[in-house]
């Protein structure tokens, strides 16, 4: 199973457990206030995707990818290109790129910084 699909079928486990639907009632491309999804909601799913993650998330997340196939898709596309490898043009760049990256990353990334140079 790809990234994608695990995500998806999180996030419908998620939508079924807390929105007390059956996963029958669950589909890719409907939206999450179709399922009595409110802000409440929404704040709680971006918190247990970022502890399933262990990353920050922005919290609008779930208004910003609407459905679960959007939202899983976004996600998975977060863990394939790393933020870091995204050429940043300006300091606000960069600061939304921090955004998106754990603790852990971020000194992953810098102590290869200072490897790098340490070999320059």
């Amino acid at each position: 199973m790809n990234r994608q699909a695990e995500l998806s079928q999180w996030i419908g486990t998620w939508i079924s457990r807390e929105l007390k639907l059956s996963p029958s009632q669950i589909t890719q491309d409907k939206t999450f206030v179709r399922y009595g999804m409110d802000s409440m909601h929404a704040m709680m799913l971006v918190g247990d995707l970022e502890e399933l993650l262990a990353r920050r998330l922005p919290p609008t997340l779930a208004w910003d990818y609407p459905t679960q196939e959007a939202l899983a898709g976004h996600l998975a596309a977060l863990a394939e290109p790393s933020p870091a490898a995204v050429p940043a043009t300006s300091a606000d760049d960069i600061l939304a790129l921090l955004d998106h990256l754990s603790e852990e990353e971020i000194d992953r990334l810098l102590q290869e910084r200072l490897n790098a140079g340490e070999k320059s």
